[in-house]
């Protein structure tokens, strides 16, 4: 199974993904905002639009719906909480409910042979952040979804979120987790390699260094200080 994630360079620094198979080349547009960017992507590698999958309804998710289920022979698929999806005998999507940005978020499990390779987060995580709550969300309930979701997850997991708020990210965990090398650590590689051709992605076990709403998991008080954190993030 292979990931095209593709920056779109809007004011809104989304990211757009297509998943596809790598036994049939049928794809998987996942929020798609904008096709001119990433059509042109799938005619390149000779994939098939096939499916649609949005994580959740905000409008810089679902934009291009319409216009990509007008192609003849695509369809959207609707997944429940645990529901399994597969491009080909190999190649598996699970489907999780992920409330807490918004009460119907959804993401998006990838397996190969049942080995669980990656997420794509959506506006559940950021790398080094996660969503916010203030459009129909709830942060008690995003704190639950990050803490038996995500945190148990397994440290090589990649992550794949649909927007680039990384060093800004990173600036806010400096500012209130001063003494942590390994946010100075990833700006400095954010700011050597990102570009809009490259993007650093990371896993569970990085977000877990750095991010301040991980790193808050195993503390006292744990939902006190995630929601502390997430109110600071809001205003910072």
């Amino acid at each position: 199974m292979i990931v095209i994630q593709k920056y779109l360079a809007n004011s809104l620094r989304n990211f757009n993904y297509i998943i596809y198979s790598e036994q049939t080349k049928e794809a998987i547009f996942i929020d798609p905002l904008d096709l001119s960017q990433t059509l042109p992507l799938a005619q390149k590698e000779g994939v098939i639009p096939k499916y649609l999958l949005n994580t959740h309804h905000h409008p810089d998710h679902i934009k291009d719906n319409h216009n990509f289920l007008n192609i003849d022979g695509t369809k959207e698929l609707k997944l429940k909480d645990g529901e399994e999806f597969y491009l080909s005998e190999s190649e598996k999507i699970i489907c999780r409910d992920t409330p807490g940005h918004v009460m119907d978020h959804q993401c998006f499990f990838l397996y190969e042979s049942d080995q669980l390779k990656s997420v794509i987060t959506g506006d559940t995580i950021f790398n080094s952040g996660v969503g916010n709550t203030r459009l129909g969300g709830d942060v008690k309930t995003l704190y639950v979804t990050i803490k038996e979701i995500f945190a148990t997850l397994e440290d090589h997991i990649i992550i794949y979120p649909s927007h680039d708020y990384f060093m800004t990210n990173l600036k806010f965990a400096q500012s209130i987790d001063g003494s942590n090398t390994e946010v100075d650590k990833y700006m400095k590689k954010y700011a050597e390699t990102v570009n809009d051709d490259y993007y650093l992605n990371t896993t569970i076990g990085e977000e877990k260094l750095y991010n301040p709403f991980f790193r808050v998991l195993n503390e006292e008080n744990s939902l006190d200080k995630f929601i502390e954190i997430r109110s600071l993030r809001d205003q910072w």
